[in-house]
């Protein structure tokens, strides 16, 4: 902070150009705004708070305009990165990597496992990470960390370096999630969060599409050209563009709204105040022990936990054999594989523009639930219908339907985001719902057991019973939200049947269920 914005730090700010104040405030009152600033638990927002502005509609499409500008690309970017970085493998195994490291039975299943491993041993120090340093600071160093290791795969030509390798890849890849979702959090409203997170998560889908046609293309390399297989072109290629991307994510994307170089202090406050009505602060590094304890008893905590896993247990597997089940079980030959996995990346992206239809029905849950239908249709599709050269065209295009489940992927982690507050429960949330998305990502690869393959229907029957858990869980969830706001909402109602909710403790810190201005989102 200037030395400037520390002296101007109990001012309440002037009226600028499409801000409205309200005019009924005396000195008392002032001085009461005043006081209350510094009571401001929050870290980031405690300078920046100011309860006389509201921001008018006008001014919320210029804020929001100059916030997709400067964040949403480069948030894509880290997305599309840490994709690439872990999906050089996929196209690999049907360009000689399997030979070239000597890879057997399930070795290729666990290169998966041991990546979602360190994930899972990465997110409870990453949430912590998350809550006390910079947030653009951990995920550029992480980035660079993920370039040197992605060089290492590239001369990687046996089994154990992989695995370790794979392991230290997931461990420092475990940042990236919390890290885009806290930002997601600090800089959009709850009712913009589904559709932006939907937008730097389909950065999957891109990436897959971008990995498969390099994959194409380098796949015409034969032999080894100046001693490296056309794998390691590859994997070299995504390295550098990973390095790359990591100096500009640190050069250029800010830590929170108040630490954004390019923002006024007129603008940081406009940027804090937009976000009070989520209730979830900006951010604050106390540790509250007490935050710990509910986050831990919380039934929803639970509940978030068992849809990332139902979640990942399937895509994860799905995901990770694309392309052998494109290769080996529909019988196309590589070339045609490498091309035919290009719309797979394209149906994910789509699907994930479906989160548009939850912000526009604020029904999350629901349309979860309506998106596992494709999924077990193709399924059965699959496990009744036998490939041949005269029907593989058609199992192709339910195995590409089979990726809508995916895009519930950013539905379940914008629960997470929206329906959790408190710093430290958010940090313990967040690392459980991501500790499961790992979890389940790690297993996935062993539901698809070597002796099941081509067509792997042992793994499809165990999927069927996933949808099946998944669907209740839903269920569940929306049965306890429904009943919270129920409660929250008859608390805040006066004699005369009106909600009185000013949102007015939206940055001390408080739990979603301690707040009673906190509303959770279906």
């Amino acid at each position: 902070m200037s030395s400037s914005d520390k002296q101007d730090k109990n001012a309440v700010i002037e009226p600028v150009q499409h801000i409205e104040t309200y005019h009924e405030h005396d000195m008392d009152d002032i001085e009461q705004v005043k006081e209350r600033n510094l009571e401001v638990a929050d870290d980031d927002a405690r300078d920046y708070v100011d309860t006389t502005i509201v921001i008018n509609e006008d001014m919320n499409k210029k804020l929001r305009r100059k916030i997709h500008i400067r964040l949403l690309p480069l948030m894509c970017l880290a997305y599309i990165t840490q994709s690439l970085d872990k999906g050089t493998l996929g196209p690999s195994s049907i360009m000689g990597w399997l030979d070239n490291v000597g890879a057997k039975n399930q070795d290729y299943a666990l290169t998966s496992t041991f990546l979602w491993c360190g994930i899972i041993l990465g997110e409870p120090i990453a949430g912590q990470l998350v809550r006390r340093l910079p947030l653009a600071k951990i995920l550029g160093t992480s980035m660079l960390i993920w370039s040197i290791l992605l060089l290492g795969l590239t001369f990687s030509l046996s089994i154990p370096p992989v695995f370790a390798i794979r392991f230290l890849l997931g461990f420092f890849e475990s940042v990236f999630g919390p890290v885009l979702l806290s930002i997601t959090v600090q800089w959009y409203l709850k009712s913009e969060q589904a559709f932006i997170s939907s937008i730097w998560q389909s950065m999957l889908g891109v990436s897959g599409c971008v990995i498969n046609l390099m994959a194409y293309g380098f796949y015409h390399i034969k032999g080894r050209t100046h001693h490296m297989y056309s794998w390691q072109w590859l994997t070299l290629t995504v390295a550098l563009f990973s390095f790359i991307a990591a100096i500009v994510i640190l050069l250029f994307l800010p830590d929170s709204p108040t630490r954004a170089r390019w923002a006024t202090k007129e603008e940081k406050v406009l940027f804090v105040e937009r976000v009070r009505s989520n209730a979830q602060g900006i951010k604050q590094k106390e540790f509250k022990r007490y935050q710990v304890i509910e986050a831990l008893t919380d039934s929803y905590t639970y509940l978030l936990f068992l849809l990332a896993l139902f979640n990942t247990l399937v895509v994860g597997g799905i995901g990770k054999f694309s392309s052998l089940l494109i290769n080996k079980a529909f019988g196309f030959d590589v070339l045609q594989s490498q091309l035919l996995s290009i719309p797979l990346g394209l149906m994910v992206f789509l699907t994930y523009m479906l989160q548009y239809i939850v912000t526009k029905t604020k029904q999350a849950l629901l349309c979860m639930i309506a998106l596992c239908i494709p999924n077990i249709a193709g399924t059965i599709a699959l496990i009744c219908v036998a490939p041949s050269p005269s029907n593989r065209g058609g199992l192709l295009v339910a195995f590409y339907f089979m990726q809508f489940f995916q895009s519930c992927n950013p539905a379940i982690f914008l629960m997470l985001s929206r329906n959790s507050a408190g710093q430290t429960k958010k940090s313990i949330t967040y690392a459980t719902t991501y500790m499961a998305w790992a979890g389940g990502n790690a297993i996935a690869p062993q539901l698809f057991q070597a002796p099941w393959a081509p067509r792997y229907l042992n793994s499809l029957k165990i999927h069927l019973g996933l949808y099946g858990g998944f669907i209740l869980t839903c269920l569940a969830m929306r049965l306890l939200l429904v009943r919270r706001n129920k409660r929250k909402v008859a608390a805040q109602t006066n004699s005369q049947g009106q909600e009185i909710n000013t949102n007015a403790r939206a940055f001390e810190d408080l739990t979603d269920i301690e707040n009673p201005d906190f509303r959770y989102s279906l």
